[in-house]
């Protein structure tokens, strides 16, 4: 994976937590309790679900180290 993956979908999104989780050696079980949430969120994140609650999402990224930024795309 690139240093800085561009996200354009959920699963996009999924897979970049899920992988970072494993790098860190982290569970799904243990990744769901350090942001207060079930084992099943976290699955449903790591699949790509959509409809996900934003602020435990931000959690999760913080929990793993990773950043969310957003950009502006120019071309049109």
């Amino acid at each position: 994976m690139s240093r800085n993956p561009l996200i354009e979908t959920s699963a996009d999104l999924g897979a970049v937590v899920k992988q970072t989780r494993r790098a860190a050696g982290i569970t799904q079980q243990s990744l769901a309790e350090l942001v207060g949430s079930s084992r099943q969120w976290v699955i449903r994140l790591e699949q790509g679900h959509h409809r996900m609650a934003m602020g435990t999402v931000i959690e999760v990224l913080r929990v793993l180290g990773l950043e969310l930024a957003a950009q502006t795309d120019h071309a049109t």
